[in-house]
């Protein structure tokens, strides 16, 4: 997973000037008076949610076929293709987001949806599109078999209106994951200066060769 991830991550960094606001962001937490963007959340989750669910589907249709195949039938604007990746670049208020389709021998094998968060709408924002997307899935493919949060450093765990805090500074982190008859969804939401939604799906040939 790692390879295909760095790719992915390292496309949309480099894209960034074309699908969002550039130059350096301040990730501390603001004062209380501080006001954002008129973001409906509602709106936004299901918007994640429609996306996510649209990718999976894609994987599930063209599970095993070639990279030609995907590219002739899945829309949006291929911003990278190699031997055996496909990369795909979308949006969603403002925030990149790109798919990676991964190919052993010309057999579409795992995927992976990042969302990345610039710029900062909300505090909690990711979580909330964690949280939606879990139960979305969690709709359609049932309780997942893992569902952690983890804190490596407590410093915002008594205040939850800054917990998306945590999450950009790598304080906070959220992982799910699905087992299905084709393979294994993962759901993680983790930061590094930002917060980055990744949906993972891998199916049972690519698990064994990794």
């Amino acid at each position: 997973m790692a390879p295909l991830l760095s790719l992915v991550l390292g496309i949309l960094l480099a894209a960034w000037p074309r699908i969002g606001s550039a130059g350096q962001w301040d990730y501390s937490p603001p004062p209380a008076s501080a006001r954002f963007d008129d973001v409906d959340d509602a709106t936004l989750q299901a918007e994640v949610a429609a996306q996510a669910l649209a990718f999976l589907d894609n994987l599930h249709q063209h599970w095993g076929e070639s990279p030609d195949r995907l590219r002739a039938t899945v829309a949006g604007e291929v911003e990278r293709e190699e031997q055996d990746k496909l990369i795909y670049l979308r949006n969603l208020s403002d925030h990149g987001v790109l798919e990676g389709y991964e190919f052993r021998q010309q057999s579409l094998v795992c995927g992976q949806y990042v969302l990345l968060q610039r710029p900062l709408h909300g505090l909690n924002e990711f979580i909330g599109y964690f949280t939606s997307l879990k139960r979305t899935l969690s709709g359609r493919y049932g309780d997942p078999a893992q569902d952690r949060i983890v804190w490596d450093n407590d410093l915002y765990q008594p205040v939850p209106d800054y917990w998306g805090v945590a999450v950009m500074i790598g304080h906070l982190h959220y992982h799910a994951t699905w087992e299905t008859p084709e393979g294994t969804i993962t759901l993680e939401l983790t930061g590094n200066r930002h917060s980055k939604l990744l949906l993972d799906y891998r199916g049972r040939r690519a698990g064994a060769e990794t």
